[in-house]
């Protein structure tokens, strides 16, 4: 893409007339620099910038004057979380490739010292006790257990293939287990497919025999479950359990967040506490604290931002810092320091996770939250 095509496109995005594809385009535009110096100057950008807010600006005045009130907020938000991302790509650009230009967008991934971003890691252990590490390393068939074919193809994949009658009626329990740092894509028996986050497990049968298809998570998973209305798939974890028949949705149950929470994205699905049940329909979010025996629902906006991060992206819609830090303290297997009280300031924007870290705390500076890296930590500051 040459440099009038992409200053075309961003007029287009301000003047809110580009297509869905034009505005994917320009939001993952950063992303493929690559090192090359784009040929803007420095009040081209600022202008850019300005023309975001701008628009923002008009678009929530015509709102409020067609006196649609209901929907208003929920536009409001939509354009400021559309500018920060664009914003921060392009201030993200200007110090890149202006106030320091002697430096190329990966550079910083040579330092010794430097953090670095996680990656696909994962420790798969089979019934018998065996553990075999899910590296680049390793393609091909891993085991064969009841009649399943175990492999993991070259794209990273760990398969689940069933090539054989099922030698057994008795479940023979796997573990796929990610470290801080690590993410995994795997694909049932059933050809459930069970994307883990960095900290997480799941523990399932190598083949479902039973009436039903069990499965226990820690941490973060995405779901998208095969349809069988004769097996209802279910999903247990510390504080709940999560019963579906075939649909997409997602599950944080991390130790050190604030509450368990599924987030449904497609079909419907029943989240249950003790003796609390509750169903959910697409865009809803059940949320059970710690220490507590009620489950709470609430609508969710954009449900898709909470699961950006089996795309590749941090997207943050309002998060506070604490809870933006965690997720970086995860896939960046860092320790998070703060330097003082944490910061009280909300986050709205996208980060792509394979960024270096010292790219994402340059990045978080132009939204107000500045660290520094000192010594394989990543520390808060108050300014």
């Amino acid at each position: 893409m040459d440099i009038e095509e992409l200053k075309y496109l961003l007029k287009k995005y301000n003047d809110q007339t580009a297509t869905p594809e034009e505005i994917r385009i320009v939001e993952d535009w950063y992303e493929s620099v690559n090192g090359e110096v784009p040929n803007f100057s420095l009040d081209e950008l600022a202008n850019f910038k300005a023309n975001i807010y701008a628009n923002v600006e008009a678009n929530m005045m015509n709102t409020a004057k067609d006196g649609d009130k209901k929907n208003t907020f929920k536009i409001y938000r939509h354009y400021f979380a559309k500018a920060a991302i664009l914003i921060g790509a392009l201030l993200g650009i200007v110090y890149l490739f202006f106030v320091n230009p002697n430096r190329s967008a990966k550079s910083s991934l040579t330092a010794n010292h430097e953090i670095k971003p996680g990656g696909n890691n994962a420790i798969l252990k089979l019934a018998n006790g065996t553990s075999v590490v899910l590296n680049d390393d390793i393609t091909g068939q891993i085991s064969n257990q009841q009649g399943v074919e175990v492999t993991k193809t070259k794209s990273g994949e760990l398969v689940y293939s069933i090539i054989d009658q099922p030698g057994a009626n008795v479940a023979l329990m796997n573990t796929v287990t990610t470290p801080r740092g690590g993410q995994y894509h795997l694909i049932l028996a059933d050809k459930t497919e069970v994307w883990l986050n960095s900290g997480s497990s799941i523990t399932f049968p190598a083949v479902f025999c039973g009436k039903d298809r069990k499965v226990a998570v820690t941490g973060e998973a995405y779901f998208e479950v095969a349809k069988n209305k004769l097996k209802p798939f279910i999903v247990s974890t510390k504080g709940s359990e999560v019963t579906v028949l075939g649909t997409h949705f997602n599950i944080n149950a991390y130790d050190d967040e604030d509450a368990e929470l599924t987030t449904l994205l497609e079909g419907s699905v029943s989240v249950k506490r003790n003796n609390q049940c509750l169903l959910l329909k697409p865009g809803q979010q059940a949320s059970i604290t710690r220490n507590s025996n009620l489950i709470n629902m609430k609508e969710i906006e954009d449900p898709n931002v909470l699961v950006a991060w089996k795309d590749g992206y941090f997207q943050f819609d309002n998060a506070d810092v604490a809870a933006v830090m965690r997720q970086i303290s995860r896939w960046y297997n860092t320790e998070i320091q703060y330097n003082g009280s944490v910061p009280v300031k909300q986050y709205i924007g996208r980060i792509p996770r394979t960024v270096s870290a010292k790219e994402l705390v340059e990045m978080l500076s132009y939204s107000g939250i500045h660290c520094t890296i000192e010594k394989n930590k990543i520390i808060v500051n108050p300014k």
